[in-house]
């Protein structure tokens, strides 16, 4: 670790937390400002993985820089990988420099709002964070330059090919669903344990009334469980046995995805959190609404439920959207809560993360491909488990993630999971702009 220059050991540390918070707002910012630009007519054509390349990993090294950490990745040599990669993609030099002055506006853009959410950062402080910036956006351009006209070739058969594998065997998650509905059946079994203890305590007749009131709050926060769990599974049995179809329309998906953070503002201010939405004015789709609703919803009151937050420390949801050329769009929900846990849950999580391109948001380390079928799944949580942890935050959230995934399925869209321990989770789906066409 670098030695740090400042009394603090790491005097811009929230700066950086709100920055890895709100990546993929950023990403997809930085995307909708190349759109607009008429003179990078390429842009539109390329996926977002395409797009993006290394430019997370750059945001990383940024992110070292100003804790004073030491580089995990040399600026140079991502800066030469990424202009050999825009060269591969017929880009001209001219555009890629047009494309990373963008994202240094949209970072500076980003820090201003930084300053308006949090006006008690000391502003001295942040001074060096626009030089900090330059630097090394004039390094990526160096060695986008260094790099631009040099004949390599990518190993663009060995990612096909690690396309292809993901592919196929991404459609043996299915078999998960057996794992998740046993666990789920643990917790319900759990959860009746300690109805049935605390329906006979209450029979007791020498019970204080301090004592009384808290076996009737264990009653009822566990009725409550148990209602949630029964709808979940109830929702998951009737996607699996096809009695959701489809009903399409055309619609404005940032409409709805505005609508659906407005709504979920009341309950962000209460947890004390720094809920955003960010994306196109406008988008035009052709799908469900209430099954774009349903994922939207979901994975929204996920992320605020799970995402802690505390005086001076608020927590980030990011709510995110943006036009993949013509055919597809995306929506994100990013946190900056503790990432998705251990077990079945986290399971599910590393098979849908990202495993062809290296633009993982959280971070280059999880761009690797990833075995689909899961090993050393446990084997769920007994009775007294339960009753010793009755609070559980992950109970029921496999199957949530199972519903998300079917109704995802249901839209012909891709749902991918980045997560990181103690620093958040992301949670992207990608749709197509006409359905059925």
């Amino acid at each position: 670790m670098a030695t740090h220059t400042s009394d603090s050991p790491q005097p811009l540390a929230e700066l950086v937390a709100y920055l890895f918070a709100r990546r993929e707002a950023i990403l997809n910012q930085w995307r909708a400002a190349c759109e607009q630009d008429s003179a990078l007519g390429k842009v539109p054509a390329l996926s977002r993985e395409e797009f993006n390349n290394l430019l997370p990993i750059i945001l990383d090294i940024l992110e070292q820089r100003l804790l004073n950490e030491l580089l995990v990745a040399d600026p140079a040599t991502t800066a030469q990988a990424h202009g050999l990669h825009r060269w591969h993609k017929a880009h001209g030099l001219m555009d890629t420099l047009q494309e990373l002055h963008l994202l240094t506006q949209t970072l500076f853009e980003e820090l201003a709002l930084f300053g308006q959410l949090f006006p008690h950062i000391d502003r001295d402080l942040l001074l060096k964070v626009p030089w900090q910036i330059t630097r090394l956006m004039q390094e990526t351009v160096m060695g986008s330059v260094q790099k631009y006209h040099e004949l390599q070739h990518l190993q663009v058969t060995q990612r096909a090919n690690t396309l292809q594998q993901a592919l196929d065997q991404m459609t043996k998650l299915s078999q998960q669903r057996g794992d998740i509905l046993r666990t789920s059946t643990h917790d319900l079994r759990g959860s009746f344990g300690i109805l049935n203890s605390a329906a006979y305590l209450l029979k007791t007749e020498d019970l204080s009334e301090e004592e009384r009131a808290q076996f009737m709050d264990m009653l009822s926060h566990n009725l409550t469980s148990v209602q949630g769990m029964l709808t979940s599974l109830m929702d998951l049995a009737r996607l699996e046995a096809g009695q959701e179809p489809l009903q399409l329309e055309s619609l404005d998906a940032a409409k709805l995805l505005h609508e659906l953070v407005a709504s979920a503002q009341p309950l962000a201010a209460e947890r004390g959190i720094v809920l955003r939405a960010d994306g196109p004015a406008t988008l035009l789709v052709e799908t469900d609404r209430v099954k774009l609703h349903r994922i939207g919803q979901n994975l929204l009151l996920n992320a605020l439920k799970y995402t802690p937050s505390s005086p001076g420390h608020p927590g980030i949801v990011s709510v995110s959207w943006s036009v993949e050329g013509d055919y597809r769009w995306s929506f994100s929900v990013q946190d900056s809560g503790p990432g998705l846990p251990a077990g079945t849950v986290g399971q599910l999580g590393q098979q849908l993360r990202p495993t062809v391109e290296p633009t993982s948001v959280l971070g280059p380390d999880q761009s690797e491909p990833v075995a689909v079928l899961p090993e050393g799944i446990p084997a769920g949580v007994t009775p007294a488990e339960q009753a010793s942890s009755a609070n559980s935050s992950t109970r029921g959230e496999g199957v949530g993630l199972q519903i998300v995934k079917r109704l995802c399925e249901l839209l012909d869209a891709n749902l991918d999971v980045e997560t990181k321990a103690g620093r958040g989770t992301l949670f992207r789906v990608r749709l197509p702009v006409h359905q059925g066409r």
